[in-house]
């Protein structure tokens, strides 16, 4: 298997090495190591040496020497869970067509990820030093994972998207799924929708109460690895509770419940949230994260959301009524 993930960032330490009036001649031997991306990377800046030299002379040696200790303290995991988010939406994001690579390293501040131009393919770079001094160098990841979203999307620069303003742009989103599409279509396209646009939301799926026995529930649309678990008696496992209970299931490690039905190894974290129609259990919202204690209030008071919008296009919908 190709290493989709490289980090390069000691080759931009090594700047440190140089007195502060020599950045800009070492700025040059930087590029010519790693020819053509830095070249590739000012132009698709549009960047004049000028400003080069300019935004190198405002960096501070202290602000690049506790960027650089961190990174030699969290490197090794951060490259291993970039490779992870992608590697595991791998139909998602097309690594059959081996059109692109990601490289993580020290760059000019100026945008979180950037893609340009490598030898042979498409380079995604993230920016560590964008990132450090935003105080989000711990989202390496989750900005590695919307930088190949977005860049699968046609885009090649852009931010790190904060996970606050990105429930509110998938809930709008979803309002206009509701609006165009059959609640049946409309929860498949959900589930596709969350699981292409968070990280670590690494299975998306709806059970829905079986309406010829109505103490069990039936899988429904789900995006991610098929699952042994198509039906599920209320009571039983976290999604059985959260039916039995009416109540929102948020559990951070799974490998501390004893009522806990196991679908793979890989799964860390899960949270499911009651559909509910008159009082009554319609179905549940299940995530399942490969990444323990992913989930905060914002998840809950996100996929609450959803459900509740759910339940109003049920109640709308006369196949329902």
């Amino acid at each position: 298997m190709r290493n989709l993930v490289q980090n390069i960032a000691d080759d931009f330490f090594e700047i440190l090495r140089y007195d502060k009036k020599d950045w800009y001649k070492y700025w040059k031997k930087y590029s010519e190591k790693h020819e053509p991306i830095i070249h590739n990377y000012e132009e698709r800046l549009d960047l004049s040496q000028e400003q080069v030299k300019e935004l190198l002379d405002e960096l501070r040696r202290p602000l690049l020497d506790s960027l650089m200790q961190y990174w030699h303290e969290t490197s090794r995991d951060q490259k291993l869970y970039c490779s992870k988010l992608v590697s595991h939406r791998h139909d998602l994001f097309q690594l059959q067509r081996e059109d692109f690579s990601i490289i993580l390293t020290g760059l000019l501040g100026l945008k979180d990820w950037v893609v340009v131009e490598g030898n042979r393919e498409n380079v995604i770079l993230i920016d560590l030093l964008s990132l450090y001094k935003k105080g989000i160098i711990d989202k390496v990841a989750e900005v590695t994972f919307q930088a190949v979203k977005s860049f699968r999307d046609g885009m090649y620069t852009g931010d790190y998207i904060p996970k606050q303003e990105l429930f509110i742009r998938l809930t709008h989103e979803i309002d206009k799924i509701l609006e165009k599409h059959n609640l049946a279509d409309s929860m498949k396209m959900i589930c596709e929708l969350l699981y292409s646009n968070v990280a670590y939301y690494d299975w998306v799926g709806f059970y829905l109460v079986d309406q010829n026995k109505a103490n069990e529930l039936v899988l429904g649309p789900f995006v991610g690895e098929p699952t042994e678990h198509v039906r599920i008696p209320f009571g039983k496992g976290i999604c059985g509770q959260a039916a039995a209970t009416g109540m929102t299931f948020l559990v951070q490690d799974v490998s501390r419940e004893t009522n806990y039905l196991s679908c793979s190894p890989k799964v860390k974290a899960e949270i499911v949230v009651p559909i509910k129609l008159s009082e009554k259990i319609f179905g549940e919202l299940d995530i399942d994260s490969h990444v323990l204690n992913p989930f905060d209030e914002s998840d809950d008071r996100f996929l609450n959301t959803i459900c509740e919008k759910i339940s109003k296009k049920m109640r709308s919908d006369t196949e329902w009524k």
